[in-house]
């Protein structure tokens, strides 16, 4: 049980680091004449060296307007115990140097044939409304309307901090989201640890990164087992930013996101990286 919630954890914390900062691309982009560009990459998890799931990713940005998708699948022996996927869509606006999310999607399948469709829709200036089917029931550990506030959906929460929106300008590591999925109520917080030169084992990147560390810190809406139970160990990352075709501005992607515990390291690594459409120059360089 612990292992199935530190994955899950892990990949809540690669998601929002994962994604666009500022993606587009395709006819309608380019017609609109608006700045755009675009980030695509797939992750694998593993579990003590042995794969248990993969993440895929796409988002995208015309001007102000961004879109992301993101599908999650698990694989291998885990299916026994464990079988999930997640496919899920967000959508919303930059304003300034802050986010205004506009809708929120997220499908869930798990083992048994089991469903769950969860969506946030937003307005400025009105409580995020939530529609989830089946209804779910959050009595004894609901998270009040005050949390809420000012939250991002996951998703979201990967442009927030992939463009540095909320970090130093020279430290895409130094930033916080505080994220509401429907459910649960949790921050993810980066801090910078140091600057390395890394060789990835699969021949993807060769080259300087960002070794960060990463927090993720339940604050409501989890069972009280689940606070009582887990603990999650230290997150640390190796990040690499590649530039985008829009002048001045860049992508923070995490190559390699890990931690360790009883089971072994856990463990998400990136297999294939594109920016607008193109592997960047330094991977495999």
């Amino acid at each position: 049980m612990k292992r199935r919630y530190l994955a899950l954890g892990l990949a809540l914390c690669v998601l929002p680091f994962a994604q666009a900062s500022y993606a587009a691309g395709g006819a309608g982009a380019e017609q609109s004449g608006l700045p755009s560009s675009g980030l695509s990459m797939a992750m694998t998890i593993y579990a003590g060296g042995i794969t248990i799931g993969k993440v895929d990713m796409d988002a995208k940005i015309v001007g102000d307007n961004y879109h992301v998708v993101s599908n999650l699948e698990t694989s291998g022996m885990v299916n026994a115990f464990w079988q999930s996927q997640i496919q899920a869509s967000s959508s919303g606006k930059i304003d300034g140097r802050t986010l205004q999310p506009a809708l929120y999607d997220s499908f869930y399948t798990g083992h048994t044939e089991k469903h769950q469709e969860v969506s946030l829709s937003y307005e400025n200036g009105t409580p995020v409304r939530l529609y989830a089917n089946p209804p779910y029931s959050t009595t004894g550990y609901e998270v009040k309307a005050d949390d809420k506030k000012s939250t991002f959906d996951p998703l979201s929460a990967v442009v927030y901090i992939a463009s540095g929106l909320g970090a130093k300008a020279d430290n895409p590591c130094s930033v916080l989201a505080p994220v509401y999925d429907g459910r649960r109520r949790y921050n993810i917080e980066l801090t910078k640890v140091g600057e390395e030169n890394k060789t990835m084992d699969n021949g993807l990147y060769k080259g300087p990164v960002l070794v960060c560390s990463i927090k993720y810190k339940q604050l409501a809406g989890f069972k009280p087992r689940v606070l009582k139970e887990t603990n999650f160990p230290a997150i640390e990352a190796w990040v690499a930013t590649f530039p985008s075709k829009i002048p001045g501005r860049s992508y923070a992607v995490p190559l390699r996101v890990w931690a360790k515990s009883q089971y072994g390291v856990i463990a998400v690594v990136a297999t294939s990286v594109k920016v607008d459409g193109m592997e960047p120059k330094a991977l495999g360089g």
